[in-house]
């Protein structure tokens, strides 16, 4: 096994981290590009409505995916898989409530958030349409925040900097051939925004899977 110093680890994460962070802003101006030039000003105008949804939807995510991945890595220094176990089936469920709540805010309530954002009639239905969709992808959004965090801290961070980069390049390819090609508007750029976590999610399903982690998926939930 080759041994590396604190440091030396310290600029692995870093760099990789760094990647991921930079491949997410790529993907937010590409995002933001494509919906000017394919659905004009009213599109840009019910996506910057729709973004602090987004960001809530993410702040969630990384919350529970943060502080549950440091604890999961407190437990894993002291030997104790058991304890390790439990943070990460209880970070699940809290995934599994919040990703509820958000898919019901969205079926339900897209319409009034709209409103409550300040939406006006020329761009209230895109805006509507672009929130309930968001809001319907939140266990994707949630669920790839958690298993980013918990790869990246389970010694992997280079599998969790490639599904960021690749899921972000799958939302610029995507945002593109649905906003053009395909003519589907603010539909179509709210669909490649919510497969891009799902891409990330199968890229780290083989560490997920996988008998070298520490949680295999048969012992998760026991």
């Amino acid at each position: 096994m080759t041994k590396t110093t604190p440091f030396v680890e310290f600029i692995r994460y870093s760099f990789f981290s760094i990647m991921g962070m930079i491949a997410i802003s790529c993907y937010i101006l590409a995002d933001t590009f494509f919906v000017a030039q394919g659905i004009g000003t009213n599109g840009l105008a019910a996506l910057n409505l729709a973004i602090p949804v987004y960001d809530f939807i993410h702040g969630t995510g990384l919350m529970l995916g943060m502080g549950g991945a440091t604890k999961f890595t407190i437990l894993k220094s002291q030997n104790n898989k058991k304890g390790a176990d439990q943070i990460f089936t209880n970070t699940v469920y809290l995934g599994v409530f919040f990703s509820l709540l958000f898919m019901a805010g969205g079926v339900f309530f897209a319409g009034r958030i709209s409103t409550i954002l300040g939406a006006n009639q020329k761009i209230w239905q895109m805006t509507t349409t672009y929130l309930k969709v968001l809001m319907l992808f939140s266990p994707a959004f949630i669920f790839n925040d958690i298993i980013l965090c918990f790869v990246r801290n389970d010694s992997n961070p280079k599998l969790s900097m490639i599904a960021t980069v690749s899921g972000s390049l799958f939302n610029v390819v995507f945002d593109y051939i649905f906003i053009f090609p395909c003519g589907m508007g603010m539909l179509g750029a709210v669909l490649a925004t919510g497969f891009s976590p799902v891409v990330g999610l199968i890229i780290m399903s083989p560490h997920w899977l996988g008998k070298k982690t520490l949680v295999p998926y048969e012992t998760a939930f026991t």
